[in-house]
């Protein structure tokens, strides 16, 4: 077979190199095949969802899209960032709450930015899908060479039954758990001679973690790979991984700061965000939660004791449940040894408060792990800890043969096919349920923001959650709404109610105000009648990070307040997340020192300092450029 040329093709020198057993062509077809399969195979489970981009999911979908259409809102019409939510339940931080804004530091961004909310919706689910195989893929080569065992490990992590659960029900937090095998991707790395400075890219992918909304997958990363440390070095004798946990945690914490401490701020105020967890589950509900092929939402293949089959759920089938129970039986190794550890710990944190001094009893009176409910979701990152440890055991068997036959690993490669099928076959169910709502065609948005008691506007058929999304696309709050925990206090005013006084009010004296001015996260009130120093009120739930004209806002029976200024008939309140005063520049550090190399580390230092200060400025006079917080 020649080209026109009369040189040999292309085709005819890869068969060449092939039959001449040349590594790098064998390399390059596995490789190729594997990526096929893996990559192929999510895009059949997702089809359901990416075959019509014109309807909303139903469940969490809308309140999760809604969290990422405030950046969205905030960016594009108003020229600023989501850190404050007016829309749900009288108003909330948004910066601070875990799952909102989570496509400001992302990728995605300019897809959420240039597109249709639902079509980046979507691309975001099919990134995380393949960032996770990508993720596993490369975990699982720090044990084997064999290219059908890491396509093994990444099928069985992705592709079973509660990924596709949880994702078909609008939980995108779960998509985060896809970075976890990216940060013990790095922590392996970092063992390596010479290798340690890979310990910042397992920080750098847990403080990508908090940005994202991993609101169970970072407290169980951090967990889980605090554990594999102490393991290994205990194992291996030797202070190394305890040096790298130490410089992933951090690079972590430096890294997530602006993001972490706004979320702290909420969660120890306001949202303090406590939930009892009760919940037992034994092993042959959850053999049959393994096994049972029926992925459909609403249908319970056994009983659970709380919530929905999504919760609950893992089909990965008899193959997949083989897998993980060789890797514990048989094996060995120091590494082996820490996942194996580990991944028990999983299974019996995943089974509940079976007994006063359980697992889940004693970790869920921890900080962090306090406000975590459903036990179970500790099974999910049991199928990667056990299931690396079987490649692990497999590697020593198949990886010498593959070496001298590269052929074999495509031969492998038929059996992985026929797992990954039969997990995805069943996993495509839930997506298939997910997306059928539909908005309605005149919806007309507002003139003026206001608070409602309900959603103004309701999908054609409607789901039980009461929808946020729709209610922004109309540039209406809603103040019975549905994203926060049953505790968060609403003290907004709802239109509808008796006492309503508008979105402003004087609320000392005689006196008019209204708003001129309304973006997201400030509002300029333009008061008529009233004496110097009257009491202005803004009809939106109070936070610590709000500033009336550039001072600490008052609180007036728990919505913001300010004082009139003498002289002025204007007032205006701004928010602006009082974190970033020490969280800014501590990013910017933990950046400049990540990125430091000698030559360099003048620039890079000078420029971090520089950044603190500006952000510190910045911080305390409000996010205005003028002492006052005026723009």
């Amino acid at each position: 077979m020649t080209d026109v040329t009369g040189a040999p093709s292309k085709l005819a020198r890869t068969w060449r190199a092939l039959t001449s057993g040349d590594e790098r062509a064998w390399r390059w077809v596995r490789t190729s095949a594997a990526v096929a399969l893996l990559a192929g195979s999510l895009v059949y489970v997702l089809w359901p969802m990416l075959a019509d981009f014109s309807t909303y999911g139903f469940h969490d979908w809308d309140v999760s899209t809604a969290y990422r259409y405030l950046t969205v809102e905030s960016i594009k019409k108003y020229g600023e960032g989501p850190w404050w939510q007016p829309y749900q339940c009288g108003g909330a931080t948004g910066w601070g709450h875990v799952e909102t804004g989570t496509n400001l530091v992302s990728p995605y961004l300019p897809l959420y930015l240039l597109a249709d909310i639902r079509t980046a919706i979507r691309l975001e689910v099919l990134g995380q899908g393949l960032v996770a195989l990508a993720g596993t893929y490369l975990f699982a080569g720090c044990f084997s060479r064999s290219v059908a065992l890491r396509a093994l490990l990444a099928a069985l992590f992705v592709l079973n039954g509660r990924w596709a659960l949880q994702a078909a029900v609008g939980h995108t937090w779960h998509l985060q758990y896809g970075l976890m095998p990216w940060v013990f991707y790095c922590f392996e790395r970092s063992q390596a001679p010479e290798k340690l400075r890979w310990a910042i890219g397992a920080g750098a992918v847990m403080a990508l973690q908090c940005f994202w909304g991993a609101i169970y997958p970072l407290p169980h990363t951090a967990l889980l790979l605090t554990g594999y440390a102490v393991l290994t070095a205990a194992f291996g004798a030797t202070f190394r991984p305890l040096l790298a946990l130490a410089i992933a945690a951090v690079v972590a914490l430096g890294l997530s700061a602006p993001k972490l401490f706004a979320i702290i701020d909420f969660m120890s105020g306001v949202q303090a965000r406590l939930i009892e967890s009760t919940e037992v589950i034994g092993l042959a509900e959850l053999v049959v939660m393994l096994t049972a092929p029926d992925q459909r939402y609403g249908v319970h293949s056994v009983r659970v004791p709380a919530y929905n089959w999504h919760e609950w759920g893992i089909y990965i089938g008899g193959g997949g449940l083989l897998v993980l129970v060789v890797g514990v039986l048989f094996a060995r190794g120091t590494r082996e040894h820490a996942l194996k550890i580990l991944g028990l710990l999983c299974l019996l944190l995943g089974f509940g408060a079976f007994h006063p001094s359980a697992p889940w009893t004693l970790l869920h009176k921890l900080p962090s792990f306090a406000s975590q409910h459903v036990p179970s979701r500790f099974h999910f990152p049991m199928l990667l800890l056990l299931g690396a440890a079987f490649v692990a055991f497999a590697a020593n068997h198949v990886d010498d043969l593959v070496r001298r036959r590269p052929w074999l690993d495509l031969l492998l490669l038929v059996p992985v096919a026929i797992v990954a099928w039969d997990m995805a076959r069943f996993s495509r169910t839930p997506f298939e349920q997910a997306f059928w709502m539909e908005a309605p065609d005149d919806i007309r948005r507002a003139p003026e923001f206001e608070h409602r008691l309900n959603p103004p506007v309701q999908y054609v058929h409607r789901d039980w959650a009461a929808p946020v999304l729709l209610s922004m696309f109309a540039n209406q709050g809603v103040i019975r709404c549905y994203g926060f925990d049953d505790k968060f206090e609403v003290h907004a005013i709802p239109k509808e109610s008796p006492g309503y006084r508008g979105l402003a009010w004087v609320a000392e004296g005689e006196g008019e105000a209204r708003v001129v001015e309304w973006t997201t996260n400030r509002a300029v009130v333009e008061v008529s009648g009233a004496r110097p120093g009257a009491l202005v009120a803004y009809d939106m739930n109070y936070d610590s990070s709000w500033r009336a004209d550039g001072e600490p806002a008052l609180e007036l029976d728990g919505v913001v307040a300010g004082r009139l200024r003498p002289g002025s008939n204007r007032i205006e309140f701004s928010y602006f997340p009082r974190t970033f005063r020490g969280s800014i520049p501590l990013f910017l550090v933990t950046l400049g020192a990540c990125c430091w190399r000698r030559r360099y580390g003048t620039i890079l230092r000078a420029w971090a300092f520089r950044g603190a200060r500006f952000w510190r400025r910045r911080a305390a006079s409000g996010g205005g450029d003028r002492a006052d917080g005026r723009p």
